[in-house]
């Protein structure tokens, strides 16, 4: 079994980043969505079947897509990259794995998958994960702790992302 997230947990992830521009400031909620139907998108992607076959048959592939779509299609008016990494930690995590990366190389592969220049199989491929304990029932009190335990174990990353 796989937990996927919802658009609500992208929203709320997106919410928690400091907004770069006085104008996201004052956005909240769905205020903050560019294009509901690119999220949605984002939402469905690592869920996507082929002839009744996962499109993305491991975890780590599914966070690669859920990324993919966030940092590519940009659902958000600001902080795409950032709510991408943070929801691709999450699906993981909550999945039963960690990731393993470098800063460094976290920041140039996910800037290449925002580039268009890293195709999703080729940054699960790289993904450098471990296993953990899967948390596969969603709790709200818990889901908001690891967000804010992701965003504080990765800040630099998360900061690197947002000037660029």
């Amino acid at each position: 079994m796989t937990r996927y997230l919802t658009a609500d947990e992208l929203i709320y992830m997106n919410e928690q980043l400091p907004a770069k521009a006085p104008i996201h400031r004052i956005l909240q909620g769905k205020q903050r969505v560019r294009d509901m139907d690119l999220l949605e998108a984002a939402v469905g992607r690592p869920a996507q079947t082929v002839f009744g076959e996962d499109a993305y048959a491991t975890a780590p592939e599914k966070a690669a897509a859920l990324l993919h779509s966030i940092a590519r299609n940009h659902p958000f008016a600001d902080g795409n990259k950032r709510t991408a990494t943070i929801a691709a930690i999450f699906m993981l995590q909550v999945n039963g794995y960690d990731v393993n990366w470098q800063p460094e190389d976290a920041l140039n592969q996910i800037l290449r998958i925002a580039e268009g220049k890293q195709t999703v199989d080729d940054f699960a491929a790289w993904l450098p994960v471990r296993t953990r304990a899967a948390a596969l029932e969603p709790d709200a009190e818990m889901d908001m702790q690891t967000i804010a335990e992701i965003m504080a174990a990765h800040r630099w990353l998360l900061t690197e992302l947002e000037q660029r």
